[in-house]
């Protein structure tokens, strides 16, 4: 008898893995995992919901944003530099006064080398 009593003992017993258990288990994980889902889902569609009654400016027209202040980066430095040439070859080829007041008066570069040239003579 004593040997009999050890077989029983070696033998696998039904009732260790309780299947039942883990399917509810699996479902419940799945079921809150679900809930958790729909309830971000909602959240977010109810912040977009808020932002949206928020904005005020529903319109397709573009308005201009506003121009930083002093230093600004160069948008075209080739044009920039075209400018600035444009302008010192005004300065250097035409006539203006630099002081009413003292009778100061700017000309051409071309005519005051010839004036010079003259004045050498």
């Amino acid at each position: 008898m004593k040997d009999h009593g050890r077989i029983e003992e070696l033998k696998h017993q039904g009732t260790d893995l309780r299947l039942r258990v883990i399917v509810y288990s699996v479902i419940t994980f799945i079921t809150i995992g679900a809930l958790i889902h729909l309830g971000v889902w909602w959240l977010y569609r109810y912040a977009r919901e808020q932002d949206r009654s928020r904005d005020v400016r529903r319109t397709f027209v573009e308005t201009k944003p506003p121009i930083p202040p002093e230093p600004r980066l160069q948008v075209s430095p080739q044009d920039d530099f075209q400018e600035y040439l444009r302008k010192e070859q005004e300065i250097l080829k035409g006539y203006a006064w630099t002081s009413r007041a003292e009778g100061k008066v700017r000309i051409p570069i071309n005519r005051a080398m010839q004036l010079v040239v003259e004045r050498q003579k």
